[in-house]
């Protein structure tokens, strides 16, 4: 009986372990993807608070591990095009670089967000339907990509901001919605 009491507590140590791992490494992908924000966008108040909630949510969804850690990792990948596409539309129509926008959001720059949100969102949406827990996945997905793009596209400004979680959101649905049809064909 003490052998398999002592087999069980390591082998539960041990999945604690990874767990808790998976935390710490999901905390340092969003300390890399607040530094390369903080190299592409203007900073604000509001970006300390989306990078805060980003660490957050990937920590704790790479803690839950699953489904959830897939989606979060699947939703940081989806995330960076809103993330990056705005300074490279910024620079393509200003003069400078994104950071030395103080004038706030332009509509290019918003429409760049809405844009390639929406485009992975149907990425997500699709591939989501395509986990065995999709459901996880996608609000895993979804948040952790919004989160990511605010990253980026919050700095442009409220605009921007709906712009990302708009286009998210409706990809999302549009992806679920044509691997649901494109599987019953």
């Amino acid at each position: 009986m003490e052998r398999s009491d002592l087999a069980l507590r390591r082998a539960r140590r041990a999945y604690e372990t990874t767990h808790v791992a998976a935390g710490v490494r999901a905390l340092g992908l969003a300390a890399g993807l607040c530094v390369l924000a903080i190299g592409l966008h203007r900073i604000t108040s509001m970006s300390w608070l989306v990078a805060a909630l980003l660490a957050a949510t990937l920590a704790t969804l790479a803690w839950r591990g699953g489904a959830y850690r897939r989606g979060a990792l699947a939703g940081v990948l989806a995330g960076l095009p809103p993330l990056v596409v705005p300074s490279i539309v910024f620079a393509m129509s200003h003069p400078g670089h994104c950071t030395g926008c103080a004038t706030g959001a332009s509509w290019p720059c918003m429409l760049a967000c809405l844009g390639t949100s929406a485009l992975v969102g149907v990425v997500v949406g699709h591939r989501a339907s395509a986990d065995r827990m999709p459901r996880a996945f996608g609000l895993s997905a979804i948040a952790t990509a919004a989160l990511t793009g605010l990253l980026g596209c919050g700095t442009v400004g409220l605009g921007g901001a709906l712009g990302v979680v708009a286009g998210l959101v409706a990809g999302g649905v549009a992806g679920w919605v044509v691997a649901g049809r494109t599987a019953r064909a």
